[in-house]
C-alpha cells in the first residue's frame, strides 16, 4: 500500500526512523486512542459485573438446598419451584446481561478504531514525505489496519471479560471466607503456589520473543506490500516463483516465532491447566473437607459450599490468564502504533500566518538537504529565484536533485541549512495550509481516489461550483471523455464503469490543478507515461495550466521544455549550468551533451518529443 505516491529520487532517501513511545507512556496513548470509546467502555463493565452478580445466584440455591437437606429439613412444592425458578432466570439474566455489555463493548471497538485511525491519519498528514518509503509504507500500513485491529481485543473483549474473570472467582471466595476462612485459605494458598510456580516458566523470554514476533509481523507486511504492487512486472516476467521468496522467508520466520513461542509457554501453561482444573480442585477440596471434619473444625455442611463453588473458581484464573495473552499482544500493536506517532512530523508554528496573495516568486537561499543524517545530500547549496509568472524546467540525469528540488516548494520536506521563501515568507514561518493552496503539484503518477470524478476534481477545492468544475475539465481535455461515462462526474473512479487511462486519469488531475489555480505550478513528469494520443490532449491541457504562473517543470525529455524562461541543469544535488535552451546550446556544456545525446535517440526512433511549454 502507497500512501504518497513518489518520483525515484524521492525514494532514494533513507525513510525517517521510528521514534519512542510518546511522552506520558502507552497508557496515556492508550487513553487518547480509547476516548470516544470511555462511556460505552465503562457500560459494559458495569453489565458484565451484574451478569456475574445474577450468575452466583444459582450456586447459594443449591448451596441451601443442600445443607437444608443435610440437616433433615424438608422443602414444600411451591418454595423449591420458586427456587428453581429464581435460579433458571437469574442465569438467563446473566447470559443476556454479559452478552449485551459485550455488544456495547464491540460498539466501543468501533468508535475506538474510527479515533485511532483518524489519529494516525492525521499525523500521518503532517510527515515529510520522505517518510514514505517502501520500507515505511508496510509501517503505514501495520499501524493503520494490523495494529488498530489486533488491539480489538483489548476494547471489544478484555473490558467484560477481565471483569467477568475477576468477579467470578472474587465473589465465590469472599462467600466462602464468610462461611469458613480456614478452608478458604487453604484454597487460596494452593492457587497462589500453582501459579507463582507456572508463572515464570510461562513468561521466559517473552520480552525478546514479543520483539521477534513484531518485527517479524513487520517484514510479512513488507513483503506482502511488495508481491501486491509488482505483481503486474512479476507476472510478466514469468518469476513470481523469484519475487516470492521474501513473503515466503518472512511468512516462514514468523511461523518459527510463533512456534518457539509456543513451545516455551505451552509445557508451563498445560501444567497449569491440570493443576487446577476441576478434578484436581474437586479432589484437593474433598480431602481437606475430609481432614476439617474428622478433626472436629467444622461439619460437613459448612464444606458444602466449597465443593459446590471451589471447582468453579480456578476457572476465572484461567480466563484471565487467556485475556491477559491476547492484551499482551494488544501491547506489542500499542507500542508499534506508539513508535509510530514519535516520528517527528513537520513543525509549525502556532502563530504561522498566511502566504501573500497574487503573483509569487520562489527562492532557494543557499538550500541543502538530506533525507537522512547518513545519507548523502540530495541538494547542496541551492541559491536561485524563480521570478513570477516564469517557467522554469529542471533537467538532468537520475538522482541528479530535480524532484527533491521540486517537492522542497510545497513543503514536502524542510530543508537541513538554507530557507525556501515563497513571496519573500519563509515555508517554515507559512501554515501548511496556506502553503499547499499557493502550490498546485501535478505528479508523473497521477493519484485518483476511490471516488466520483466530481470529488476527484474538486479535491483541493470542494467548494468549486459544478461550472467552475466543468471549466476546469474543458480545459483539462477531458470532458468530453467524462460525458462519455454512464454517470458523467458522477461516475466512480475504479468502479466497473469508471475505468481511465493512465493519460486520462493525468487529465483529471491536472483538472484538479486549475480548479485549484494557486499560483505556483510544480509538474514532475507530467507526461511520463501518456500514449501519443492521450500525450497530446495532457500537453494542451498542461500549456492551459501554465499560464500566467510561476512554473516548475522536470523533465527527461528536453524537446518538451525548450521554450521555457530559464532551465537548470542539475547534477549531483547541485546547478552545473542555467540558461534558455539556446544560451545552454550554445555554452556546449552538459546539457547540450544530454541534448545531442537525446536528438540521435530522437533521429533513430523516427519521432520527436512534443513541446510542453
Amino acid at each position: 500500500m502507497k500512501l504518497v505516491s513518489e518520483g525515484a529520487e524521492g525514494r532514494a532517501g533513507a525513510p525517517g526512523e521510528l521514534g519512542t513511545a510518546p511522552e506520558g507512556g502507552l497508557k496515556d496513548l492508550y487513553l487518547r486512542l480509547t476516548k470516544p470509546a470511555h462511556r460505552l467502555i465503562v457500560q459494559g463493565m458495569a453489565l458484565s459485573a451484574l451478569s456475574v452478580a445474577f450468575g452466583f445466584v444459582p450456586y447459594l440455591v443449591v448451596i441451601v438446598i443442600a445443607q437444608k437437606a443435610l440437616a433433615g429439613s424438608m422443602f414444600d412444592v411451591q418454595e423449591l419451584a420458586l427456587m428453581v425458578l429464581a435460579s433458571v432466570a437469574c442465569a438467563v439474566a446473566s447470559r443476556l446481561l454479559f452478552g449485551i455489555g459485550t455488544g456495547v463493548c464491540h460498539r466501543a471497538d468501533a468508535d475506538f478504531r474510527a479515533n485511532a485511525r483518524h489519529i494516525l491519519l492525521d499525523h500521518f498528514s503532517r510527515l515529510p514525505l520522505g517518510w514514505f518509503s517502501d520500507r515505511t509504507s508496510s509501517e503505514a500500513k501495520q499501524a493503520v489496519s494490523d495494529d488498530v485491529l489486533g488491539m480489538h481485543q483489548s476494547v471489544g473483549h478484555a473490558p467484560t471479560d477481565l471483569v467477568n474473570a475477576v468477579l467470578t472467582p472474587l465473589v465465590p471466595l469472599a462467600y466462602l471466607f464468610a462461611v469458613d476462612w480456614r478452608l478458604s485459605l487453604l484454597l487460596v494458598g494452593y492457587l497462589v503456589v500453582v501459579v507463582a510456580v507456572s508463572m515464570p516458566f510461562m513468561m521466559r523470554d517473552y520480552s525478546s520473543l514479543s520483539k521477534q514476533y513484531n518485527a517479524a509481523n513487520v517484514e510479512l507486511s513488507a513483503s506482502v506490500v511488495e508481491m501486491v504492487e509488482g505483481i503486474e512486472v512479476v507476472k510478466a516476467f514469468g518469476s513470481s516463483k523469484r519475487a516470492g521468496g521474501r513473503f515466503r522467508a518472512a511468512a516462514q520466520n514468523l511461523a518459527d516465532v510463533t512456534y518457539t513461542w509456543t513451545k516455551l509457554s505451552a509445557g508451563p501453561f498445560s501444567l497449569l491447566a491440570a493443576s487446577i482444573s476441576p478434578g484436581m480442585m474437586l479432589a484437593l477440596i474433598g480431602l481437606a473437607s475430609c481432614l476439617f471434619v474428622m478433626n472436629g473444625w467444622c461439619d460437613f455442611a459448612t464444606c458444602v459450599p466449597f465443593l459446590v463453588l471451589g471447582a468453579n473458581i480456578p476457572s476465572g484464573i484461567m480466563a484471565v490468564s487467556a485475556s491477559m495473552g491476547f492484551l499482551r499482544l494488544a501491547k506489542q500493536n500499542l507500542e508499534h502504533i506508539a513508535e509510530v506517532l514519535a516520528v517527528d512530523h513537520l513543525p509549525e508554528k502556532d502563530d504561522a500566518e498566511d502566504l501573500p496573495s497574487g503573483g509569487l516568486d520562489v527562492v532557494f537561499d543557499r538550500v541543502s538537504f538530506a533525507y537522512s543524517s547518513d545519507s548523502s545530500p540530495a541538494l547542496c547549496d541551492i541559491d536561485v529565484r524563480l521570478a513570477p509568472g516564469t517557467v522554469t524546467a529542471l533537467v538532468g540525469g537520475s538522482g541528479s536533485g530535480k524532484t527533491t528540488f521540486a517537492r522542497l516548494i510545497p513543503r514536502f520536506w524542510d530543508p537541513v541549512s538554507g530557507a525556501v521563501r515563497i513571496g519573500g515568507k519563509d515555508l517554515r514561518e507559512a501554515s501548511s495550509e496556506s502553503v499547499l493552496s499557493k502550490a498546485a503539484v501535478v505528479f508523473q503518477e497521477s493519484m485518483m481516489l476511490g471516488v466520483s470524478i466530481r470529488d476527484n476534481i474538486k479535491l483541493a477545492r470542494p467548494a468549486a461550483s459544478d461550472d467552475e468544475m466543468v471549466e476546469a475539465a474543458k480545459a483539462a481535455q477531458i470532458h468530453e471523455r467524462i460525458m462519455e461515462l454512464p454517470l458523467g462526474y458522477d461516475t466512480v473512479i475504479g468502479s466497473s464503469d469508471g475505468s481511465l487511462s493512465g493519460g486520462e486519469a493525468q487529465r483529471v488531475a491536472i483538472a484538479r490543478a486549475l480548479i485549484q489555480d494557486a499560483p505556483i505550478l510544480v509538474l514532475d513528469e507530467a507526461t511520463a507515461h501518456a500514449d501519443p494520443e492521450n500525450e497530446t490532449a495532457i500537453q494542451e491541457a498542461l500549456g492551459n495550466l501554465v499560464r500566467g504562473r510561476t512554473t516548475v517543470v522536470i523533465a527527461h525529455r528536453l524537446n518538451t521544455v525548450i521554450h521555457a524562461d530559464r532551465i537548470l541543469v542539475m547534477e549531483s544535488g547541485r546547478i552545473v549550468e542555467e540558461g534558455t535552451h539556446e544560451q545552454l546550446l550554445e555554452a556546449r556544456g552538459r546539457y547540450a551533451g544530454l541534448w545531442e545525446a537525446q536528438q540521435a535517440g530522437a533521429c533513430f526512433a523516427g519521432h520527436d518529443g512534443k513541446d510542453l511549454v
